[in-house]
């Protein structure tokens, strides 16, 4: 089972409209239960190859996988929600990063992702990737950084955001995720995760948000008037 414990911490905010804030639905505890291991390896293509328009899919953090694994984790009696662990073994440096599903209904033998998971991954379409069930606590703190000052265009930039990570069932520190707002596209690195330190579950949870400044961002200079 994947679980890491993480200390307690408060996170930056900066300027411009008061970023950060709390939202989701609180989920009652649970008992944390030892899964059967699901372990398999798919060839990953993005979701733009797959059959017919899935491109809303490229704004999330799941994937399609085949029938047959639905199949086999129903068997392995995995409890909800599902989460997987997503590993490239055979890049230079491993590449890891974790998601939820979308459907079981790829062609028998692959997954299709979105484009930013292939890039995380260091994927090219056909590649080998390895996808292990886990289990991850659930979240109570993510700080984000916006890859662009164009982010703060946004005016009520915490409602877009609580609702594209709608789309997402887990968030993983060091991913750079893509959310769509307005027909253009947000890179979203995922800088830090509570109470685990590299990945928590984000579905049904009180999750609260930190911002830090976009990657460009220059404070405004205060000029006082004499």
């Amino acid at each position: 089972m994947y679980a890491d414990d993480g200390s307690d911490g408060g996170g930056d905010d900066f300027g411009y409209g008061g970023f950060g804030g709390t939202f989701g639905h609180r989920q009652g505890g649970g008992l944390r239960m030892r899964q059967r291991q699901f372990s398999r390896y798919y060839s990953a293509y993005p979701v733009a190859a797959y059959p017919g328009n899935k491109a809303d899919a490229n704004y999330g953090g799941k994937i399609f996988m085949p029938p047959s694994a639905l199949e086999e984790l129903s068997r392995l009696e995995i409890v909800y929600p599902m989460l997987f662990k997503l590993e490239n073994d055979e890049a230079a440096t491993s590449k890891r990063t974790h998601c939820g599903v979308l459907e079981f209904t790829a062609e028998e033998g692959r997954v299709y992702l979105p484009q930013w998971m292939m890039e995380t991954l260091d994927l090219s379409p056909g590649s080998p990737v390895k996808v292990l069930n886990v289990a991850l606590l659930r979240g109570s703190l993510v700080k984000l950084q916006p890859q662009s000052t164009d982010f703060l265009d946004i005016s009520d930039h915490r409602a877009v955001l609580e609702n594209a990570l709608r789309k997402f069932s887990s968030l993983t520190v060091g991913d750079i995720v893509t959310i769509e707002y307005n027909n253009r596209e947000y890179r979203i690195a995922v800088l830090e995760t509570k109470p685990s330190p590299t990945a928590i579950n984000i579905v049904e949870t009180d999750l609260s948000v930190d911002f830090a400044a976009p990657v460009g961002y220059v404070e405004p200079n205060n000029v006082r008037s004499g």
